[in-house]
């Protein structure tokens, strides 16, 4: 495969060139920004308490750090509440309301389901501002302001932002409304974060959001950037999405999974050094322990669950209710079919779904929403609550509204570009490759593939030996690859066929090029 060639299909993805900055469109074109921002001005002159609620997943945490850092700057106090998953559940829940007392409370990354909670603010008075980015309900929760792309009546032409775009754009207006000088791209840094870890398509305006972000990364004076950079990438002058998905983005969903999110908020707006390096230090050792149950619960998992639906339902009450989501999605890569996997307790499920391909995991939630306690979430992922009694029943119509995809909604889609030839996968192919950065959902790293290559060395890495690292030749040229996949042992001598993703490893200054496996072929 030629390398224009590969160019050409990789800018086909950005048919009309990369987007600008400059072309963000207009914040006020979010349904209810200028209501909610008006609001929020007046609670700021009035001096009314403001109580921000956020989430335990990155977004959510990022979110939270955005408006908590806009606030501070502007000089005005704010609360900041992020759900403990174990103790309060997901989002604005009533029993979450008996600790909040204010005169203005504000959601970041959650609220749009929140009926009941909409009910009990407007009885005691208390205006209610939603901002969220999730799929909504035909019906909306009775709140002062709702800012969400996805509503049927807002025109903000951009729907795939994720939350802490949505309080970004909000706060913007605020800045306007308020006529103050904050520097909003001092948070780009944060949103190119969260527009990753929320898998959010990485192609329009985020790419541009996410490129700067990154970029900015190394450069901000940012405490949380300097640890991350000290603990994790001091080997390196930049980072890439894929640091950001497999580095940072699980060690800040840790806290939240295992103990308190509050944990990583605490991280992200710290401005001590030794205090940042400290609760590093703890959200670092918690993924750990995360890492570890995760991989025993995958495998329990595996060995236990039924496959022979079209989707996976299955519950325990063994299960760690932190980690059922990463576990959903090992049950997804493992069987190639949506999953929900739920933990119980007292009588109640908690579980978390995961999708493949073209399969709506909303619309299945939707479909039997009526049976649940809470529930939501967008096509990819969702959550949900329910009583046990109504698991079978839930079950059942899952199964049942499976019925409506054929075998092409299951299959992922395709990034295989075709066969490069080792010796084309050069430096100049990662200048070409460069040019598309960041990578990410809907513009994914490309994938090629190698045949009959001859394995010279085959050995076990890792902590606990659980990745492979081989030596592949062909035609003279020889090629290292990394096996990050649970498979058996290739030995030596064998010829193998595989796809993979090209990379670029730099240790102690010295950069080699290897192919990160995907599968055999």
């Amino acid at each position: 495969m030629r390398l224009s060639d590969i160019e050409n299909n990789l800018a086909s993805r950005f048919s009309n060139g990369f987007s600008k900055l400059s072309d963000l469109p207009n914040p006020n074109l979010l349904k209810d920004s200028s209501k909610a921002s008006k609001r929020i001005v007046q609670a700021i002159q009035n001096r009314e308490k403001i109580t921000i609620i956020g989430d335990y997943d990155v977004d959510g945490v990022t979110s939270s750090a955005i408006a908590y850092l806009f606030f501070q700057e502007i000089g005005v106090d704010v609360e900041i509440i992020i759900p403990n998953r174990f103790s309060d559940g997901y989002g604005i829940t009533p029993k979450l309301l008996n600790r909040v007392n204010a005169d203005l409370v504000i959601t970041v990354d959650n609220g749009i389901h929140s009926f009941q909670s909409a009910e009990i603010l407007k009885k005691r008075e208390t205006d209610f501002i939603i901002t969220d980015h999730h799929q909504p309900s035909d019906k909306l929760p009775d709140a002062f302001a709702i800012v969400n792309p996805k509503r049927l009546d807002c025109k903000y032409p951009y729907k795939d932002i994720c939350g802490a775009q949505v309080i970004w754009f909000l706060l913007a207006e605020v800045k306007k409304e308020l006529k103050v000088n904050v520097d909003m791209g001092q948070f780009l840094d944060l949103l190119a974060v969260a527009i990753i870890a929320d898998v959010m398509p990485i192609t329009g305006f985020n790419h541009s959001l996410v490129k700067v972000g990154l970029k900015q990364f190394f450069s901000s004076n940012r405490i949380s950037n300097k640890v991350l950079i000290n603990q994790l990438f001091s080997q390196k002058n930049y980072i890439t999405s894929e640091d950001v998905a497999f580095q940072i983005s699980p060690r800040l969903n840790s806290s939240g999974r295992m103990q308190d999110a509050i944990l990583s908020f605490q991280f992200l707006v710290s401005n001590n050094y030794l205090e940042a390096s400290q609760l590093f230090d703890e959200i670092d050792e918690l993924n750990q322990s995360r890492k570890l149950i995760e991989r025993d619960l995958s495998k329990q998992v595996i060995d236990e669950v039924d496959s022979s639906q079209p989707i996976i339902l299955y519950y325990n009450e063994n299960l760690h209710s932190g980690v059922i989501g990463i576990v959903a999605s090992r049950i997804v890569e493992k069987f190639k079919k949506p999953t929900f996997i739920f933990s119980l307790e007292n009588g109640i499920l908690k579980g978390s779904g995961r999708s493949l391909g073209n399969i709506n995991i909303f619309e299945v939630l939707s479909n039997s929403q009526k049976l649940f306690l809470k529930w939501g979430g967008h096509k990819m992922a969702g959550g949900l609550s329910l009583n046990l009694s109504n698991f079978e029943t839930f079950k059942n119509e899952a199964i049942q509204f499976m019925q409506k995809y054929t075998a092409i909604d299951f299959q992922e889609i395709n990034n295989n570009l075709g066969h490069l030839d080792m010796r084309d996968l050069n430096f100049d192919l990662f200048d070409m490759l460069n040019k598309f950065e960041p990578f990410g959902n809907k513009n994914e790293k490309p994938v090629f593939y190698i045949s009959d290559a001859l394995v010279v060395s085959s050995y076990r890495i890792g902590k606990e030996k659980q990745f492979q690292k081989l030596m592949v030749e062909k035609n003279s040229v020889k090629l290292e690859v990394l096996i990050f996949a649970d498979i058996e042992d290739i030995n030596i001598e064998e010829k193998i066929s595989f796809s993979y993703r090209p990379a670029i490893s730099t240790f102690r200054n010295k950069t080699t090029i290897q192919a990160h496996f995907i599968s055999i072929m």
